[in-house]
């Protein structure tokens, strides 16, 4: 079986300490269940655009703005395909680990295969081997220079059989290493024709969450991957060499893992905090104009999202589209908000952002 090498100094035990205490104050956030979730589908798009920027570069951060401004992967372009299988992954990776343990091992080889064809399918799937290992020599590059060559695919199956084996094994180690190591392993390897870094970055999201380290679902470490390429790029170098060596220490990269969680959930309980006094103030100025809840709660959303539609409203307010029509016509009325196209198509976007404007 698979057994890594790595050492636990001050500096990762620190961090591993930290995120305990950030992850303990996040938890016990106080912020609307709705709100929640309109904060969730956020980060789950900026995961999906993120992870997928690692390593296409013909992505803007424009495009990525948009659509995780709109909530949605409707939004996507029709061309992005790998960032619509990215979701299809994502949505699979958060199904198991909200998933009740029957007593099967979840994380598995077969759910490494099952994460990389739902990555891979209709890409080029004769070349890409979507759910199946690489049969011929693969490596890594990086801006056209070869940075790493992994194992030979005559081994590959019998390492992540044992890679597996250690994934299932009951281990005792913290949660945040194992997602760590088995993010590194992975890449190490490299078992598959292309997607290895995604599929990688995946299985540690689903080791972190299944254990109780997702953070509600709204932390986004790949949006952190994204923003430091080069820092992710060299942690893993580091760590692995430029060939693969079953002997490698997976210290500095676990030292880089932790750092990173620490960044970002930091940056998470600060936003979630602003986010809580934001709404409470916002609903404080507008509740004398007479707008209901429900309403002042369309409001934050609009001015979120850039625009709001009547099914947006009806679905964020939990009423009917009867419902929906009628406080939406009432804030037209109000000079609130202004529609904009016809039928289907029609949506209103915001005229006031203040409660005395």
């Amino acid at each position: 079986m698979y057994t890594p090498k790595y050492t636990i100094p001050d500096e990762i035990n620190y961090n591993l300490e930290e995120i305990e205490r950030i992850r303990y104050r996040i938890e016990r956030q106080l912020i609307m269940p709705k709100h929640e979730e309109w904060l969730r589908r956020e980060a789950f798009m900026r995961t999906a655009y993120s992870s997928t920027m690692v390593e296409n570069a013909t992505i803007s951060q424009g495009e990525m703005e948009k659509a995780v401004k709109a909530y949605s992967p409707t939004e996507i372009p029709k061309d992005r395909l790998d960032v619509t299988n990215y979701v299809r992954a994502l949505s699979f990776v958060d199904y198991l680990s909200d998933s009740t343990d029957t007593g099967i091992p979840i994380l598995n080889e077969g759910t490494i295969l099952q994460i990389h064809w739902q990555l891979m399918s209709g890409i080029h799937d004769t070349h890409f081997l979507p759910g199946k290992y690489r049969v011929e020599p693969n490596w890594i590059e990086d801006q056209g220079i070869r940075v790493y060559e992994p194992p030979s695919h005559i081994d590959v199956p019998i390492l992540m059989r044992e890679f597996s084996e250690w994934l299932m094994a009951k281990e005792q180690q913290s949660p945040v290493i194992s997602a760590g190591i088995a993010h590194l392993h992975l890449v190490a390897i490299h078992p598959f024709v292309d997607g290895n870094g995604r599929t990688a970055r995946l299985l540690a999201t689903l080791l972190l969450q299944k254990a109780g380290y997702g953070f509600r679902k709204l932390l986004s470490l790949d949006a952190y991957y994204q923003r430091n390429r080069d820092e992710y790029i060299n942690a893993l170098r580091d760590s692995l060499g430029t060939t693969y060596n079953p002997e490698y220490d997976s210290t500095k990269w676990l030292d880089f893992f932790t750092g990173s969680i620490i960044w970002q959930s930091e940056t998470l309980e600060r936003r979630l905090t602003d986010w809580r006094i934001g709404v409470e103030q916002i609903h404080k100025d507008w509740k004398p104009t007479g707008l209901n809840d429900r309403q002042i709660d369309g409001i934050i959303y609009t001015g979120k999202k850039g625009y709001l539609t009547r099914k947006d409203y009806a679905e964020i307010a939990n009423v009917s589209l009867i419902t929906a029509s009628r406080d939406i016509a009432a804030m037209v009325k109000a000079g609130l908000l202004k529609p904009e196209g016809k039928a289907r198509n029609l949506k209103y976007t915001l005229i006031a952002k203040k409660a005395n404007s």
